[in-house]
C-alpha cells in the first residue's frame, strides 16, 4: 500500500483525526531525523578527534620547530680552515735541532774535519733533514685538527637537515590536521543546514494541517505528499 493510500484510508470521513495521524507522523519524521542528527554529529565528532590524536601532537610543534631551525641557519657558515703547518711547529724544536748540530759538530772537531766540504755537507743535510721531519709532523697535527673541524662542521649541517626534515613533518602534520578541522565544520554546517530545513518543513506541514481543519478535506491528501516530499526529496 502506497503512502498517499495510507493517507486516504486514515482521513476517512473525520478531517480531524486524519489531521491528528498526519501531525503525529510529521513528529516522527522529526524524531527520526534528530536520531539520524545526534548519530552523525557523533561521527564527525569521532572523527575529529581521531584526527586530533594522529596529527595534533606534531602540528603544535611545528611553531616550535620552524623557529629553532631558522636560528641554526641564521649561524650556519660554509667550512673555512685558516690555520696552516707552522701554527702546529713543536715549540721545541729549535732545541732538537741545535742538539743535532751540537752532535754533528763536536764528532767532526774530535776527527780534525770541523771544516771541511764533507762537514759542512753533513750539517746542511741534517739541518735539511730536521726541517723536513719538523714540518712533516707540524702538516700532520694541522691535517688531524682540520679534520676535527671538518667533521663538526658536518655534524652541525647534517643536524640542520634533520631539523628541516623534522619541521617538514610537523608541517605536513598540520597541514592534514587544518584539512580535518575543514572537514569537520564543513560537516557540521551541513548538518545543521539540514536539521533547519527539516524543521522548518516539518514546522510549516504542521502549521498547513492545522489550517486545513477549518477548511475540510478536500486538499489534505495532496497537502501531506507535498509536505513529506519536501522533506525526504
Amino acid at each position: 500500500m502506497s503512502f498517499l493510500d495510507s493517507i486516504g484510508d486514515a482521513i476517512g470521513t473525520s478531517n480531524n483525526k486524519a489531521i491528528d495521524d498526519s501531525i503525529k507522523y510529521l513528529d516522527e519524521i522529526e524524531r527520526i531525523a534528530k536520531g539520524a542528527s545526534t548519530s552523525n554529529q557523533s561521527l564527525y565528532r569521532g572523527y575529529y578527534g581521531q584526527m586530533q590524536d594522529m596529527y595534533g601532537g606534531n602540528a603544535a610543534k611545528y611553531g616550535d620547530a620552524v623557529d629553532r631551525l631558522a636560528d641554526a641557519i641564521a649561524n650556519y657558515k660554509d667550512f673555512e680552515y685558516t690555520r696552516s703547518a707552522n701554527d702546529f711547529m713543536d715549540p721545541a724544536r729549535e732545541q732538537r735541532v741545535a742538539s743535532a748540530m751540537s752532535a754533528i759538530n763536536n764528532a767532526s772537531a774530535s776527527g780534525g774535519n770541523r771544516f771541511s766540504s764533507n762537514y759542512l755537507d753533513k750539517l746542511a743535510a741534517k739541518q735539511q733533514s730536521l726541517a723536513s721531519e719538523e714540518w712533516r709532523a707540524a702538516y700532520d697535527r694541522m691535517m688531524q685538527d682540520r679534520n676535527q673541524q671538518l667533521s663538526e662542521w658536518q655534524s652541525r649541517q647534517n643536524k640542520i637537515n634533520n631539523m628541516g626534515t623534522l619541521a617538514g613533518l610537523y608541517g605536513n602534520d598540520r597541514d592534514k590536521l587544518s584539512d580535518a578541522i575543514g572537514n569537520y565544520y564543513t560537516n557540521l554546517a551541513n548538518q545543521n543546514n539540514a536539521d533547519l530545513s527539516v524543521m522548518s518543513d516539518v514546522t510549516q506541514g504542521k502549521a498547513n494541517l492545522n489550517a486545513q481543519r477549518s477548511n475540510g478535506v478536500g486538499d489534505l491528501v495532496g497537502n501531506i505528499a507535498t509536505i513529506v516530499g519536501s522533506i525526504f526529496g
